[in-house]
C-alpha cells in the first residue's frame, strides 16, 4: 500500500494583512500624529473648565438691580473642543484650526415687559442659566497667510495681558472675534505683519413706548466694530524676539465713516523673561472712536492713554505666582485702575487650580472687589 505525503511547497499561507500603526508627526508639534493613509497630521486637543466667580465684580445679583452686597456665585461650565491638523508643502506649512466652546452659563435676569396698561419692565427674574455655542476659531494658515475665523491681529499680534483671568476688567488691550485675512512674515527673531478685518456685530432688543399708547415695543439695536463698505479694517505690527527680550509694536486703523466711529489706535509692548521670572508692559493710545480702543474714556472726540504691565514668577513646577495692573486715563472723569493677582497651582499634570482676586476702581471712584476660581483640565 502507497502512502503520500504531501510537500511543504504545497501548502498556501497566506500574507499577514498589513498594519498601519499610527505614526507620532514631530515636525508638527506635540500631540500630533499622522492620519493613516495620509501625509497629514493631526492633534485633537481642548479643555474642561469650570469658573465660580464672586464679590461685587464678579458675583451676580439673585435680583436684578439689587444693592451691592447683594450678590450670589456666577458660575460657568465649559468645554472646548480643539482640532489642529499640519501638512508640509511645496509651499511651506499648511495648517488648520477650529476650537468651539460649549458651556453652560449664569447671566444677569432679562427684563420683560408686564401685561399691565402702561406696561412697566419686570425686573424681578434674578439671574438665569443656560447653553451657549461658538465658534470662536476656524481658520486655514499657509506659511503665514491666515484666512477665517479668528481674534483681531491689534490683540494677537502683541500677545495676550498678563497669566490672570480678569486680564480686561480696566477696557483690555484691543477687540477679539473678527473674520479677517492676515500674513505674518517671520525671519530669525523679527517678524512683521498685515491684517484685513471685518470686526464683529451683534443684536439687542430693549422695551421702548415707540407710540405713546402705552404699550412697550420691541427695538432692535445692532452694534459692533463691523465693517460699513467693502474697505476693510487695517492692522499692521512688527517685533523682534531675542529669547530673553521681545519687543513688538502694533497699529489698527477702524475704517467705519459714520458718526462717532473709525479711527487709529496703537500699542508697544515690551517682556522679559530670565526663568523663574517674566514681565511684561504694554504702552496703548487711541482715538475713542476707534474699535481698536477698547480701553477708551471720556468724549467720543478724546483720546486714550493707557499701561498694562504684570509679572509672573514660578515657584516650583507646581505654583506659579501671577499678578496684573492696568491704568486708563479718564480725559476729563475719573481714571480706571484695575489689579489682579493669582496663584496657579497644577497638582498634576494637566489639571489646574487657580483661585484669583480682583480690585477695580471706576470712572466714579468706586471701589469694587471680586474675584474667581477656576478649576481646568487640558488634553
Amino acid at each position: 500500500m502507497a502512502v503520500t505525503t504531501a510537500n511543504a511547497a504545497d501548502v498556501f499561507i497566506p500574507e499577514p494583512e498589513v498594519v498601519e500603526y499610527v505614526r507620532v508627526c514631530e515636525a508638527a508639534g506635540s500631540g500630533f500624529f499622522y492620519i493613516p493613509g495620509t501625509e497629514t497630521c493631526l492633534r485633537i486637543h481642548g479643555y474642561i473648565r469650570y469658573d465660580i466667580g464672586f464679590g461685587e465684580l464678579n458675583g451676580v445679583r439673585a435680583i436684578p438691580g439689587a444693592p451691592a452686597g447683594d450678590e450670589t456665585w456666577n458660575k460657568r461650565a465649559r468645554a472646548s473642543f480643539r482640532v489642529s491638523t499640519w501638512a508640509d508643502t511645496e509651499l511651506g506649512p499648511l495648517r488648520t484650526y477650529i476650537e468651539t466652546r460649549w458651556q453652560y452659563d449664569t447671566n444677569g435676569g432679562a427684563d420683560t415687559a408686564t401685561n399691565a396698561n402702561p406696561q412697566v419692565f419686570d425686573s424681578t427674574s434674578g439671574y438665569t442659566n443656560g447653553g451657549e455655542f461658538s465658534i470662536n476659531f476656524a481658520y486655514i494658515d499657509l506659511a503665514g497667510l491666515r484666512i477665517g475665523k479668528d481674534e483681531s491681529y491689534f490683540t494677537t499680534f502683541t500677545g495676550y495681558a498678563g497669566s490672570v483671568i480678569n486680564d480686561t476688567t480696566a477696557g483690555g488691550y484691543g477687540p477679539f472675534d473678527t473674520n479677517l485675512m492676515s500674513y505674518t512674515f517671520s525671519n530669525g527673531g523679527f517678524s512683521a505683519g498685515l491684517s484685513l478685518e471685518q470686526g464683529s456685530n451683534s443684536s439687542s432688543t430693549t422695551w421702548v413706548d415707540t407710540n405713546g399708547d402705552g404699550d412697550l415695543d420691541p427695538v432692535i439695536t445692532v452694534s459692533g466694530w463691523g465693517i460699513d463698505d467693502y474697505v476693510p479694517h487695517i492692522v499692521a505690527g512688527a517685533g523682534y524676539d531675542s529669547g530673553a527680550f521681545q519687543v513688538r509694536g502694533v497699529f489698527g486703523y477702524d475704517t467705519r465713516n459714520g458718526a462717532g466711529q473709525g479711527g487709529w489706535a496703537g500699542k508697544i509692548r515690551g517682556d522679559v523673561s530670565f526663568d523663574p521670572f517674566s514681565a511684561f508692559v504694554m504702552l496703548m493710545y487711541g482715538e475713542n472712536t476707534s474699535a481698536y480702543t477698547t480701553w477708551g474714556n471720556g468724549a467720543a472726540t478724546a483720546e486714550t492713554f493707557s499701561v498694562i504691565g504684570g509679572a509672573s514668577f514660578a515657584v516650583n513646577d507646581q505654583v506659579a505666582l501671577n499678578g496684573q495692573v492696568q491704568w486708563a486715563e479718564g480725559n476729563g472723569i475719573g481714571d480706571e485702575w484695575a489689579i489682579a493677582a493669582n496663584v496657579n497651582y497644577e497638582p498634576v499634570d494637566g489639571l489646574i487650580v487657580r483661585p484669583e482676586v480682583v480690585y477695580y476702581n471706576n470712572n466714579a471712584g468706586q471701589d469694587i472687589f471680586g474675584g474667581t476660581l477656576r478649576f481646568q483640565r487640558s488634553y
